[in-house]
């Protein structure tokens, strides 16, 4: 089973998103708990220390680290235009 865990500014920025995209949010994440191939969803992230995937939710990103093998530390969320800056 795949884990995630907010970062303390991910879980900030999280809160103050609206209701619908952090719901949109809850259920990808709920979905990729069990998802049996993680990997054909959440994509590799290059060049983007210490980041090591991105997982797309609509126009926002959710930026990963992966820390263990089926866990994973989710370090920033944002809209796609901004996320990557």
């Amino acid at each position: 089973m795949n884990v995630f865990v907010f970062s303390p500014p991910a879980k900030k920025t999280f809160e103050h998103l609206e209701l619908d995209i952090q719901h949109r949010i809850k259920t990808k994440l709920q979905f990729l708990k069990e998802h049996p191939d993680i990997f054909c969803v959440i994509l590799p992230l290059a060049h983007f220390p210490p980041a090591t995937h991105k997982l797309r939710v609509g126009d926002y990103r959710l930026i990963l680290e992966k820390v263990a093998d089926e866990r994973f530390l989710v370090l920033d969320i944002g809209h796609r235009r901004e996320i990557y800056k």
